[in-house]
């Protein structure tokens, strides 16, 4: 069996959601300048185990994603887009807090794995909740939006303010 290194895993899957984010924002010259600064930030981040280039480089992607809906991207395409944003965000800093805490005979391949596949579907199942409505041509209330983005702050907040285990 192979040894791979501690968070390579998940810096290669950050890695890869970044480029998807990339890809649906990249739509403007703008949003393409954003997407690639980030990329690197992200890549290198994720990979050296350094979080807060993990956080510079998903900030830019970001912005990538801002500048492609002045650009003119589609509804679907910006949420995909933002959507592997936040996986990206999440699996790269998880990779940089492993490689940090965790000496290199650590075997943290199933974490990895399980962590990317659970941050990916629940980025899914939220995509496909902001999505449905404009796929269904059904207008949205702007207090369900409200709602949506009060909720999104409330989880955001506590899982930033959860203990440590």
């Amino acid at each position: 069996m192979v040894a791979v290194r501690v968070g390579r895993l998940a810096a290669c899957y950050a890695t890869g959601a970044g480029i998807v984010a990339f890809v649906l924002a990249g739509v403007g010259p703008l949003a393409t300048v954003f997407g690639a600064f980030g990329l690197f930030g992200l890549a290198a981040g994720s990979v050296r185990g350094r979080a807060a280039l993990v956080t510079g480089g998903c900030l830019g992607q970001f912005g990538a994603v801002v500048a492609g809906g002045v650009s003119g991207a589609g509804t679907a395409q910006l949420v995909g887009a933002g959507a592997a944003v936040v996986v990206a965000w999440t699996v790269g800093r998880t990779a940089a807090e492993l490689r940090a805490s965790l000496d290199e005979a650590a075997d943290t391949r199933r974490l990895e794995a399980t962590h990317a596949a659970g941050v990916t579907a629940v980025a899914l199942a939220a995509a496909g909740v902001a999505v449905t409505p404009t796929l269904l041509s059904v207008e949205a209330e702007p207090v369900g939006v409200g709602l949506l983005l009060v909720g999104g702050i409330c989880l955001t907040t506590a899982l930033a303010l959860a203990p440590e285990a």
